[in-house]
């Protein structure tokens, strides 16, 4: 990348900046806005140099238009933030708002377009009439091929388009944490999207020691391994590649460790909670979390090890009773202060924030899947995309 932001002259130009505004949402509530935070240099900065902006983001992952996912929900973060903002839920709507006074526009959800993620170069070049300038400040969504990411910036030439404040900053510190990886090393690791997963779980076992395996992922591994999981998260189609892990891992002498106790759900993940070891899990229950002797095994581990990497949630922020085990990962690695600490993905940063342990866990990172992708050394559509090519 040859431009920078810095190097360009954006005085009552239009910039469309990719964000990353994929913040946890409750009945219109912002549970946790840390990603929305991090956008706002970037914001500022062209602001400050007399830009206009139209904002371009995901939330959550609609199959069509649901109210409950517009990024108008935004609108008022950006209002307590002191943004005067328009909001545009179609192109030609951002077309009639840059015929107005108003200097940042939020875009509706890309992914209410089914083009986004197609992705579609038709889609691409009109969004990129919008503007004279791309940017992409998204981190955590570099590692997709959407047309936001990688077709859009194929739009503008290589002095129109350009990383963030936000990416820069990241970069910069997974850079510093990826030189400092050493061994022992352990690689905590939970939640969903099980097949984004496993292939970057793969890549990281040759620079693990320890793979701590939480849930609900951990339970496509165990139905892998024909062991009971009741009515627990699996994904059937993942089950040969967790039978190919745990054999790399053995080959590698990679230590893979599961639960041995569980915070269950009585029938569903939203059931009555109780706590069982992991050989009484019955046919209707559901695995949420970790339970006490877990936390206590791994956080040993946690101690003695000089990397360690946090990605996935177990439990739910909207169920704060299902993290208690959990937050004793998370004080675990505020202990061991001389590791080298990265906690990625925006649930599991939502929950240190819930904590209050956000400042004492080491190096936290907007990305989750990007972050993993990144570290384990593959290269990131989203950066390939900006890199010099010549304009379609």
């Amino acid at each position: 990348m040859k431009s920078t932001i810095y190097d360009w002259d954006v005085k009552n130009k239009a910039v469309l900046l990719r964000i990353d505004g994929n913040v946890p949402i409750d009945q219109g509530i912002i549970l946790n806005d840390q990603r929305l935070l991090a956008s706002l240099p970037t914001i500022n900065f062209l602001l400050d140099h007399h830009a206009r902006i139209i904002l371009l983001t995901h939330l959550g992952r609609p199959c069509n238009y649901e109210p409950d996912l517009s990024t108008r929900q935004l609108i008022p973060w950006f209002y307590d933030h002191g943004y005067d903002i328009a909001f545009a839920d179609s192109i030609a709507k951002a077309h009639d708002l840059l015929k107005t006074d108003h200097k940042v526009i939020l875009f509706e959800n890309l992914r209410f377009f089914k083009e986004e993620q197609r992705p579609d170069i038709s889609f691409a070049k009109k969004l990129s009439e919008l503007g004279s300038y791309y940017i992409n400040d998204a981190f955590g969504t570099m590692h997709r091929n959407d047309s936001s990411i990688t077709l859009l910036p194929a739009q503008f030439d290589n002095r129109h388009r350009s990383i963030g404040l936000l990416v820069q900053h990241e970069l910069e510190m997974l850079n510093t944490c990826i030189k400092h990886i050493t061994k022992p090393s352990v690689l905590i690791i939970g939640g969903g999207k099980v097949q984004e997963k496993l292939p970057v779980i793969e890549k990281l076992l040759p620079k693990l020691s320890t793979l701590l395996l939480g849930p609900g992922l951990v339970f496509s591994f165990l139905k892998a391994e024909g062991k009971s999981i009741g009515r627990s998260l699996i994904d059937s189609s993942a089950l040969d590649l967790c039978h190919t892990i745990i054999k790399k891992a053995e080959s590698l002498q990679v230590s893979i460790y599961y639960p041995i106790d569980y915070i269950i759900g009585e029938k569903s993940y939203e059931g009555e909670l109780f706590l069982i070891d992991s050989n009484e899990i019955t046919q209707t229950d559901v695995g949420i979390s970790i339970g006490p002797k877990t936390a206590a095994e791994w956080s040993e581990k946690i101690l003695k090890a000089k990397t360690i990497i946090v990605n996935g949630l177990m439990g739910s922020v909207n169920r704060p009773e299902t993290l208690i085990y959990f937050k004793d990962i998370l004080k675990a690695l505020s202990y061991n202060d001389k590791a080298t600490r990265i906690v990625a993905g925006g649930d599991s940063v939502a929950a240190a924030d819930y904590f209050n342990l956000t400042h004492e866990i080491g190096y936290i990172s907007t990305g989750g899947g990007a972050t993993l992708e990144y570290i384990s050394g593959n290269q990131l559509p989203g950066l390939v995309a900006l890199k010099d090519r010549t304009k379609t």
